[in-house]
């Protein structure tokens, strides 16, 4: 099925398919001059020529940076939706919504209709990262740069688009594809599991494109995400045994455009539409004290009262992990990597040997040393309240709790927040995102819009 506009060129689109996000390059993150690149009259419009040249790889490199982030967070502009880390926050105990959009409020109430316009927002985003980093990625396999870090860099983000779909969403996501000319194929649903499967092709294929350390050790930790969501512990583990503690891969923003600052520091701190969340709905956790400041009961997880969110009386606690509207989000980082083998440790059940890389991670805080709590399924909560705090904010909760459940045999009931949310409606019972019901026009999509709901 061909997509193309009037001019012949790639239109950055809103619909169904897993978009190339072309049209975004003119604000890419390396700010690149759009009218050398282009010279064409509607800056919306990337032509074909253009995209298939070769001799403008960085700018598709840049596009998929601009377009990864925005996944993340959102497009950091009035009125948006904040990414996945922001509605999977929503979704868990590390956001409530304190403002008057419905479809926020029904992911915070865990009750979402296929409808939802936030949840296929994201999935847009999510796809047209995903899309333009794998076309990308075969753009540079046509240059001598086909074994560089940055060939390497765009299929490790490729293969970290699979891994948020996997945790994110329901089994049963599409993946189709939109060529550089605007050619699109649409792709098969993919269970859970294969997404998970997907994603550890490309972490492969990134670590053994270049000896580039830092590709390499982002490669390594994806692996050990997406094996740990397998429940493959020691696979995780192993994958993870060479990355550095100090290893951190940001997600960069900027301080200047608006469409690039982090999404999550402006949908909180500027617009004050969503809020950081603590002890939500009898079983979440306690990030912070709730009431006038101070706030903060652990330097993880800093935040500050302001109030009340906007057009509303619902409280807003504003978050200080992200100070700035340029600051990064880290991707993935050496403290995940202790902590995917602490939980390879936890998960043998038969003793306490993961509190020791626990307590040395707390001690390069200055925080107090745990102790055992004595058995294993106090062992699995413990373990994951260190996860959830040295991970605050940065799109691992769902995935954790829907681990929870699915992994450690927890009822989603004693995970995920039960009983009223803050603005008085009774939580729903779904642990996941739907597939939006704008992917029912791909024939490849299963019926019903997920193969299953289940953690």
């Amino acid at each position: 099925m061909r997509q193309d506009n009037k001019h012949g060129g790639v239109r950055a689109r809103w619909g169904l398919w897993p978009h190339l996000g072309l049209g975004l390059l003119a604000v890419s993150l390396a700010g690149c001059d759009p009218d050398e690149l282009t010279n064409l009259n509607d800056p919306d419009d990337i032509t074909v020529a253009v995209a298939t040249d070769t001799a403008n790889i960085t700018e598709l490199r840049n596009g998929v940076l601009y377009e990864f982030a925005r996944a993340m967070t959102g497009p950091a502009t009035n009125n948006s939706t904040p990414g996945i880390v922001g509605i999977s926050g929503v979704m868990t105990d590390e956001m409530w919504y304190s403002s008057t959009f419905q479809g926020m409020q029904e992911i915070d109430r865990r009750n979402m209709e296929r409808t939802n316009g936030e949840v296929l927002a994201v999935y847009q985003y999510l796809h047209r990262a995903r899309n333009l980093a794998e076309r990308t990625a075969e753009q540079y396999a046509r240059t001598s740069q086909a074994n560089s870090p940055d060939r390497a860099l765009v299929t490790n983000l490729a293969g970290f688009t699979y891994v948020l779909f996997a945790e994110n969403f329901c089994s049963g996501v599409p993946f189709s594809r939109t060529d550089l000319p605007g050619d699109v194929t649409f792709g098969a649903a993919l269970t859970t599991a294969q997404m998970l499967d997907s994603a550890v092709v490309r972490f492969n294929a990134a670590a053994a494109l270049s000896g580039d350390s830092a590709q390499i050790y982002l490669a390594r930790v994806g692996r050990g995400r997406a094996l740990l969501a397998r429940g493959d512990f020691a696979g995780a583990a192993a994958a993870v045994a060479i990355v550095p503690t100090t290893f951190v891969s940001p997600v960069a923003f900027s301080e200047s455009a608006s469409s690039q600052n982090n999404g999550i520091w402006s949908n909180i701190n500027s617009e004050r539409r969503s809020s950081v969340a603590s002890g939500e709905g009898t079983n979440g956790l306690v990030y912070f004290r709730r009431g006038p400041a101070p706030n903060t009961i652990d330097v993880r997880t800093p935040a500050d009262s302001v109030g009340a969110g906007i057009g509303t009386a619902f409280p807003l606690y504003r978050q200080n992990k992200y100070s700035t509207r340029g600051a990064a989000l880290p991707l993935a980082t050496g403290i995940e990597a202790r902590l995917i083998q602490a939980e390879a440790a936890l998960s043998k059940g038969t003793s306490n040997a993961y509190l020791a890389t626990l307590n040395q991670l707390r001690a390069t805080r200055g925080l107090a040393a745990l102790t055992d709590p004595g058995n294993a399924q106090a062992r699995v909560r413990q373990f994951f309240s260190e996860r959830a705090f040295w991970l605050w904010l940065t799109g691992h909760r769902l995935g954790d709790m829907r681990r929870m459940v699915r992994e450690y045999q927890l009822p989603a009931n004693t995970v995920f927040p039960v009983g009223q949310t803050i603005f008085g409606s009774p939580y729903g019972t779904d642990v996941n995102f739907p597939v939006p019901i704008t992917e029912q026009n791909n024939p490849e999509a299963p019926t019903g819009q997920c193969i299953d709901r289940n953690a």
